[in-house]
């Protein structure tokens, strides 16, 4: 991973000193991300004021979010590999007709 160095970020009114390899800017955007979905869950359920019920809350849509995209990116590989073993499979099967002319 690196160096790690230390990353101070803001997630709605705490500050986290986050120590990490990544890039500055990436983990800012991660931090913004986190904040913004924070916020969502905090806007749409006006009597949930405990932080750490939001956190959680938005820590299971983040990774709602994230199972959902793994498992289409998951099935798009499968989709691909399929595709490329009909393909390599006709190939050679056009190959052995020419060798046997």
């Amino acid at each position: 991973m690196g160096v790690t160095k230390p990353i101070k970020v803001s997630i709605m009114g705490q500050e986290y000193n986050i120590r990490t390899g990544a890039d500055s800017k990436y983990i800012h955007k991660v931090a913004k991300i986190v904040e913004e979905r924070m916020t969502e869950i905090q806007n749409a359920s006006p009597d949930t004021t405990s932080q750490l019920r939001i956190a959680v809350l938005a820590a299971m849509n983040v990774t709602d979010e994230y199972l959902s995209t793994m498992k289409v990116k998951n099935e798009a590989i499968d989709k691909l590999e399929s595709k490329t073993i009909a393909i390599t499979e006709f190939i050679d099967h056009k190959i052995s007709e020419l060798e046997t002319r």
